[in-house]
């Protein structure tokens, strides 16, 4: 049986951490096709892209992210951007569906003999291109990929790791796990809407304690993160703390760990990866606009 993770307590006046070291990649507008699709979970599938401009592909830390452009739903035609010197430029025809990933596993030489790159996307029941394209993407369907554009990779000088996720940022929190040094103390919060989505981690790295949090409504409603969070008690400066999912429902995570515990920004990282209602969520948005940081 894993061990509970102990959060570390460290004394005050330890040094502070470094901010997370950013490295930035090419930016390159992919055109790539499917080569295999698998069913994760019920609620999760994996897309495995190829093509040769997968070629120079780099993501190296474990909440990078690409813009998935994707077909419109009606009209089933795909409206992508092009790289210019000035930049990502919209397309002259149609509207671009976009959304971001976390890239969560590249091979630069696959099964299919040459780079592949796995996309886990959620089913939503919510009809948009995304979730309508996932949920019948097949061998042969085109997706267009752009970046990363950067990476921040692993923040050193922690002594353990707190992640707190909904199911969409379970692709990050499996890279957190991949990139984190053996052994490393980690403990997973993670709000799922069924049991069956337990089956994402089925290993876990030795060191490392997750919490399966039952969501009690509809995604990006419920609170149950922010109180796993709170329980978590005492959060000293040897621990990250890095949280991501529906915007709206971590703007209680983030008061509670700047504003009520006074933890420092070098320490603690909330990412909003979908707001609901929101088309097109920009995920560089603060969670929390009233926040001046």
């Amino acid at each position: 049986m894993t061990q509970p993770v102990k959060i570390s307590v460290s004394p005050p006046d330890r040094p502070a951490g470094p901010a997370r070291r950013k490295v930035m990649h090419p930016l390159v507008v992919r055109r790539l096709t499917v080569a295999a699709v698998a069913q994760v979970t019920p609620a999760i599938v994996r897309v495995t892209l190829v093509g040769a401009d997968l070629a120079g592909f780099e993501s190296t830390g474990p909440s990078d992210h690409v813009k998935a452009f994707f077909p419109d739903p009606a009209t089933g035609r795909l409206a992508a951007p092009t790289l210019t010197a000035d930049g990502l430029q919209p397309p002259t025809e149609g509207t671009a569906y976009k959304r971001d990933y976390t890239p969560r596993a590249f091979r630069a030489t696959g099964e299919s003999g040459g780079p592949e790159l796995d996309l886990d996307l959620v089913l939503h029941d919510d009809g948009g291109p995304a979730s309508t394209w996932a949920s019948r993407a097949a061998v042969g369907d085109e997706l267009v990929v752009a970046g990363p554009r950067g990476s921040k990779l692993v923040p050193e000088g922690f002594d353990s790791y707190l992640l707190a996720c909904d199911e969409t940022a379970l692709p990050a929190v499996s890279r957190w796990l991949q990139l984190l040094p053996e052994g490393t103390p980690v403990r997973v919060l993670a709000e799922i809407s069924s049991p069956d989505d337990e089956a994402y981690l089925p290993t876990l790295p030795r060191g490392t304690e997750v919490r399966w949090l039952r969501r009690d409504g509809l995604p990006g409603t419920s609170r149950v993160l922010e109180a796993a969070v709170r329980a978590c008690g005492p959060i000293g400066p040897g621990t990250y703390v890095w949280a991501a999912g529906e915007a709206g429902s971590l703007v209680g995570v983030r008061r509670y760990l700047r504003r009520e515990l006074g933890l420092p920004k070098h320490q603690v990282e909330v990412e909003g990866y979908w707001r609901r209602g929101t088309t097109n969520f920009d995920h560089h948005a603060p969670v929390d606009p009233t926040d001046a940081d």
